[in-house]
């Protein structure tokens, strides 16, 4: 029988100490479900999800800071244009940290384990955009029908933030695993923005998406 386990882990700034912090617990977690290299693998896909949630963040301090309207799609787009030439620096501006701060910008990671699943939920609040959204549920969709990461790339890449590569290589690291890849979800719920793992370990479990659920999930 698999011990139950809960974790959660909060951070503004995806560091080496968030690094050293998720391995950690997802190397005590594969202890747990005795399923070699879960941890591992989990760690690659959660470190791209985790990293996704922490430059929404910094990207709407990066937008408050300097006046960038993400309403506005002409102020959108030279925001995004600016933020993409700076962004790998920003961690370590004490301007933008104070930002996270004052906005309260925080990405939480929450691991909850027992004998039937391993459920993961990442989430940020901040919201999704309606364009982000729709590029998120079709790069989603293209993942899911694409053979490889190559064939992804080849039909779906997409220059505006990324070619998507990143989500690619969750779903392909989920079915590496041996688990549907359609049990990961991204979806916004009041102020926040959630990705899910729902990984069964029970034959006779039923995961969350196969169950009424009642907030919105949007997009599938």
């Amino acid at each position: 029988m698999v011990e139950n386990h809960k974790k959660k882990i909060e951070l503004r700034i995806f560091d080496e100490a968030g690094y050293a912090l998720l391995q950690d617990s997802l190397l005590e977690m594969e202890k747990l479900v005795q399923k070699q290299f879960l941890g591992e693998i989990l760690f690659s896909a959660l470190s791209e999800i985790i990293s996704n949630a922490a430059k929404a963040n910094m990207k709407r301090a990066y937008f408050d800071a300097h006046g960038y309207n993400p309403d506005n799609p002409n102020s959108y787009r030279e925001g995004i244009e600016s933020f993409k030439t700076v962004y790998p620096n920003l961690h370590n501006v004490d301007e933008y940290r104070e930002a996270l701060k004052r906005l309260d910008l925080l990405v939480s990671v929450e691991i909850d384990l027992n004998e039937d699943r391993l459920l993961i939920h990442v989430e940020n609040n901040t919201l999704l955009l309606a364009e982000e959204e729709r590029r998120i549920r079709e790069n989603l969709a293209g993942a899911m029908s694409s053979g490889d990461i190559l064939q992804f790339s080849v039909s779906y890449g997409d220059e505006t933030e990324g070619a998507g590569l990143g989500l690619a290589m969750v779903i392909q690291l989920v079915r590496h695993l041996g688990f549907n890849p359609a049990n990961f979800r991204v979806f916004t719920k009041g102020e926040r923005t959630i990705a899910r793992l729902d990984l069964p370990l029970n034959k006779d479990y039923t995961p969350i998406r196969e169950r009424t659920d009642p907030a919105p999930e949007s997009p599938e």
